[in-house]
């Protein structure tokens, strides 16, 4: 099946909440107890999506068939990262529906939110990625991110153990 890419627009806030709960669920469900699983998704809700895409976020989309398969999103930062007069992006997420892992998708997203941050002028792309992820750690390191410092992601009110990465774009 031919995997297709476009920016997302309004129409797909439902497709973006039900993508990101299914692969955030499939990945790391079973590390929270149902509340705080819960509570986290609240974050991929249609009406988080519909602002978020509202927003001047880069949200870029994988397809197949008319079904999305995988998202990269990228935005301003948020994360705690070390104060800098360098201009800088997030990337928030880039999921990949587990059937299409290996056919390319996440590489060609990877892509393009380097090339769209780069287009933004950042300097720098940040993200975070939880400490027992190796395969996302593997794949972000491919890409020239290094390891910056340790984060606290909360799942609900159960803390993570992050590692924030920077790939300096210049």
């Amino acid at each position: 099946m031919t995997i297709s890419y476009r920016d997302a627009g309004p129409a797909d806030a439902a497709s973006l909440a039900d993508l990101g709960a299914r692969t955030f669920t499939a990945t790391f469900g079973h590390l929270y107890s149902p509340e705080n699983l819960a509570t986290f998704l609240q974050h991929h809700a249609p009406e988080r999506w519909s602002h978020v895409i509202a927003s001047d976020a880069g949200i870029r989309l994988a397809e197949a068939g008319g079904t999305v398969i995988g998202y990269a999103r990228i935005d301003r930062v948020l994360l705690p990262v070390p104060a800098t007069d360098r201009r800088a992006l997030q990337l928030y997420q880039l999921y990949v529906d587990a059937e299409w892992h290996g056919q390319r998708v996440a590489p060609v997203l990877m892509d393009w939110v380097i090339d769209t941050a780069r287009a933004r002028g950042a300097q720098d792309l940040w993200l975070s990625v939880f400490i027992d992820n190796p395969r996302a750690r593997a794949f972000y390191q491919r890409f020239g991110f290094v390891e910056v410092m340790p984060y606290t992601f909360m799942v609900g009110d159960h803390a993570d153990e992050d590692i924030i990465c920077k790939l300096a774009l210049d």
